[in-house]
């Protein structure tokens, strides 16, 4: 969990620098990462890249059958291989023949430029990466250490999906920085001002206000266009002697019908 947490750490670091493909050295309280170039003969690190765990070829310039090989499992095993001697598909070819998954192919002169392995591809599978000198006598030191990862990422230069991955990652820190303003900004207004009591919700006339308002006994219809023959709200005709409630609108009703 630790080691992942770091590689996603390495990711978004990396992904921000949009530059070439780059190697990574990780283990306990160790993160290094090395610029390289994905060889042209060779397929392309995919996805999220490869791990594995670095070995030193035997010979160390790979132009020869390579006298330890590879044992299948987890970690991948990658050899670490010196510049010069052969041609570089040569070199990847006997390390793959030998069993590695990757070949971290690395300068032989403090040059400081990174090339681009050129050869051919034929019968070749396993990923290929060119680092410089100083990068690679690094990786030699921990040549074999089953604790301490090594991954290889994908080029991220002008790639779709990188820019999908920084424009996410840019969005979540955006949201996350614009939730945090609102609810900092929220509680200082909470504690600026403290909360109002709402309002007491109505619950209609209390029955002393309902008696109180004005009544009549009904005789006849009146033409005053506010007394009909019928109460509206239980729909039977006014009888004589009947008391009735007079609202405000002149409108009138039974009285046992308001008061309800």
């Amino acid at each position: 969990m630790k080691s992942r947490f770091l590689f996603l750490c390495a990711m978004v670091c990396l992904m921000a620098r949009m530059g070439v493909a780059n190697v990574v050295l990780m283990g306990n309280n160790l993160t290094q990462s090395f610029d390289d170039i994905e060889a042209s003969f060779s397929p392309g690190v995919k996805g999220s890249g490869v791990s594995g765990v670095v070995y030193a070829s035997e010979p160390l310039n790979a132009c020869s059958p390579l006298k330890i090989k590879a044992v299948n499992g987890s970690p991948s095993p990658f050899a670490l291989i010196i510049r010069g001697g052969c041609a570089f598909d040569e070199k990847v070819k006997n390390a793959q023949d030998a069993g590695f998954k990757a070949a971290i192919v690395y300068d032989n002169e403090n040059s400081g430029v990174l090339v681009s392995m050129a050869g051919s591809s034929s019968g070749i599978h396993i990923y290929a990466v060119f680092v410089s000198k100083a990068s690679g006598e690094v990786l030699k030191k921990f040549s074999g250490h089953a604790d301490v990862e090594v991954w290889i990422l994908p080029t991220f230069e002008n790639s779709a999906w990188s820019i999908m991955a920084i424009s996410f990652i840019s969005l979540l820190a955006m949201s996350a920085v614009l939730a945090t303003c609102f609810f900092v900004r929220r509680h200082r207004i909470r504690r600026d001002h403290p909360r109002i009591p709402e309002d007491r919700e109505f619950h209609g006339m209390s029955s002393q206000l309902v008696k109180a308002i004005p009544s009549l006994v009904f005789t006849k219809v009146q033409e005053d266009n506010c007394t009909s023959s019928m109460c509206a709200i239980c729909l039977e005709d006014y009888k004589v002697g009947e008391k009735l409630r007079v609202l405000p609108c002149r409108h009138k009703f039974h009285a046992a019908c308001v008061d309800l």
